[in-house]
């Protein structure tokens, strides 16, 4: 598992929002365990420290979504809490945590907004 955790990569705060960004390979790392790794990094803790994800989302799923190339419209984005996080992934490989008071992450390469 640590192999997968070292090809998340942190890429951006938005200082104004305190949110992050992470992209991820998506052909080395499932966006479940790129979650985890993201998570684990902002927080400075052992990914084994943190909540089970199955507990919050279906990972099978969540990781399908690391397998869709997007629709006409863009990427397909998901929403869902995490320890305490909104996180928003996006089938492009990209990944956003942002505290809970903040209504909705967007991870668009534009960069971390809310909206």
């Amino acid at each position: 598992m640590t192999a997968s955790l070292a090809s998340v990569e942190l890429e951006s705060l938005s200082r104004e929002s305190e949110t992050y960004r992470a992209r991820y390979d998506q052909d080395t790392t499932s966006t479940s365990i790129a979650v985890v790794a993201a998570m684990a990094n902002i927080l400075g803790v052992d990914p084994l420290e943190l909540d089970q994800l199955y507990h919050t989302i279906n990972t099978d799923a969540l990781d399908k979504l690391g397998q869709v190339q997007g629709t006409p419209d863009g990427a397909v984005d998901i929403s869902f809490p995490f320890e305490g996080y909104a996180i928003t992934v996006s089938s492009d490989g990209v990944v956003a945590l942002s505290p809970p008071d903040h209504d909705r992450t967007c991870v668009r390469d534009t960069g971390v907004t809310n909206e």
